[in-house]
């Protein structure tokens, strides 16, 4: 068995999977090792991604421009985010985990900048999340999520911010805003950074399919000061599929003066663009981007290495 190896130019980062013959913009995990897995990214040159080998999680969240001193003595450093796209899902009360899911998959599709992973859940669900760093919100990230129920289940979801071990003074709240669009509800943080130089902070919300009025009504819990979760829960009739969303920015005293503020502005105005129009215009940043690309005919794997460079480069 072969591995893949796939460079990422920006971040050193790249997935470890059986591989065959190549999609020339698809990079797929059919097999999911966390002993031998290094996480790949999805960025938008602001905010970066990098995946996780557990499902419905990511590793951490990078902001470019954010630095600070810690861990390397007085050497500045890449400031690790709040991680505003980590999930948790509960199916008939059990928690989805690498112990209990089967045919766990995940994909990149270069094309449209986009994370895929899909799993089942015995005979009871098919599960599929996509996440994107939306290029043209530079601070902003969509979760888009499908779960297709076999049998008639009760979903519980959870949108989870947790602070790294290494930001301080951690503040958390959560707040719903009603006004002529209905009620927006906001799962914010913010901290210091190591040294106090700067102020980080992230806000999500939860993007629903259901007309205003009988969207799920959201629970706030709050397990330390370094992690709170806002969560709901659904009953999906055996045969269909439920469509939610989770959509975040985070931002820093290092791009913006009042970032407490403007995190909140930023998510707010994605959960009123809608899911639709936040992928649409995701998607036509990248095509414009694509229209640099370097094409090479007759070797898909030389073309998928190329579309790889030209990826992380953008």
């Amino acid at each position: 068995m072969n591995k893949l190896y796939v460079a990422i130019l920006s971040a050193g980062l790249f997935f470890a999977t059986a591989a065959q013959a190549q999609d020339e913009w698809v990079i797929k995990a059919d097999k999911i090792d966390p002993v031998n897995y290094y996480g790949i990214t999805v960025a938008n040159g602001m905010i970066g991604i990098v995946s996780s080998p557990e499902p419905f999680k990511v590793k951490n969240v990078v902001l470019a421009g954010a630095y600070d001193l810690y861990g390397r003595g007085r050497v500045s450093n890449f400031l690790t985010s709040f991680n505003l796209l980590n999930m948790s899902l509960q199916i008939n009360g059990q928690d989805m985990n690498n112990s209990n899911i089967q045919n766990f998959k995940q994909q990149l599709d270069m094309q449209h900048a986009a994370f895929t992973a899909t799993f089942d859940y015995g005979d009871e669900a098919s599960v599929k999340y996509t996440y994107y760093s939306l290029r043209q919100l530079p601070f902003t990230v969509l979760m888009d999520i499908t779960i297709t129920a076999k049998k008639k289940i009760t979903v519980t979801s959870s949108s989870v911010m947790q602070a790294p071990d290494a930001l301080k003074d951690v503040q958390n709240y959560f707040n719903e805003v009603d006004g002529a669009h209905g009620r927006i509800s906001l799962l914010t943080s913010t901290a210091k950074s190591p040294t106090g130089k700067l102020q980080l902070c992230a806000s999500t919300t939860f993007l629903f399919e259901e007309p205003d009025g009988q969207e799920p009504r959201l629970l706030h819990q709050l397990e330390d000061n370094n992690a709170h979760w806002m969560q709901f829960s659904k009953e999906i009739p055996a045969g269909t599929t439920y469509r939610y969303s989770v959509v975040g920015s985070s931002i820093t005293s290092a791009h913006d003066a009042d970032p407490l503020n403007q995190v909140e502005r930023l998510t707010m105005f994605a959960k009123l663009e809608g899911r639709d129009r936040l992928i649409k215009y995701h998607e036509a940043a990248w095509a414009e981007l694509w229209k640099s690309d370097i094409k090479i005919d007759g070797d898909p794997q030389a073309q998928q290495d190329v579309h790889s460079m030209l990826y992380h480069l953008y």
